[in-house]
């Protein structure tokens, strides 16, 4: 017992002095230091990620989809020959927003299709306006090549969302056959048909049509 009791006093007498040597004290303020970087980093860490998460939700409120499509309604339709039929232009901007048009070109056969003209107090031949962007910088339409340009803007600061129709062709059967009502278009171009807001162009896709004309 005696044994045992020497060690164990021993022992406490070597913590006490080495508890009381500068060591002990410079190993413990490693350990603070050191649990306080870790703590440091993990706040670090969680703070980075809720950041991250505001930019990644504040990227998908500032970009919303807004690839506009134009459109010919009807895309297809069988007529007689002498027959009048009406092809609506249809723009729809998926969620975004438009301040302007320019179909450069919309191509038809001639030698089917004739295009009525449908404001007779101006020279020439021009389609029907819309009235979803009312100022029209450019209508006409070339009745030897079957080429039809249309330039539509907003007013200053307005802007068009949503679905509706740019203009309206009436046209007459004139020959038998099929006829193409098709779109100079290359996405990212800015010389044919495009759909802008803001000076960037936003569109993304268009469809075309075909006319068939038979005998009467």
């Amino acid at each position: 017992m005696d044994y045992i009791h020497n060690k164990i006093s021993e022992n406490v007498n070597w913590y006490r002095k080495w508890h009381d040597m500068d060591g002990p004290d410079l190993i413990h303020w490693l350990l603070f230091i050191l649990v306080a970087v870790l703590a440091w980093s993990s706040i670090n860490g969680q703070v980075y990620l809720w950041l991250n998460e505001i930019s990644e939700q504040e990227i998908v409120v500032k970009l919303p989809n807004s690839n506009a499509t134009l459109s010919l309604d009807p895309q297809t339709s069988t007529v007689r020959v002498g027959d009048v039929f009406t092809v609506n232009v249809i723009l729809n901007t998926n969620e975004g927003s438009v301040d302007g048009v320019d179909i450069y070109g919309l191509h038809y056969d001639p030698s089917i299709l004739e295009v009525i003209d449908d404001i007779s107090k101006q020279k020439g031949v021009q389609i029907e306006p819309g009235k979803i962007l009312p100022n029209n910088a450019v209508n006409s339409v070339n009745p030897s090549t079957g080429t039809i340009k249309l330039g539509q803007l907003s007013y200053g600061g307005e802007k068009f969302t949503g679905r509706g129709t740019l203009a309206t062709i009436h046209f007459k059967a004139v020959g038998v056959g099929s006829s193409f009502l098709k779109f100079d278009f290359e996405k990212g171009s800015t010389i044919d048909t495009n759909a802008a807001y803001k000076g960037r162009d936003k569109l993304a896709k268009v469809v075309d049509a075909i006319y068939t004309v038979t005998e009467k």
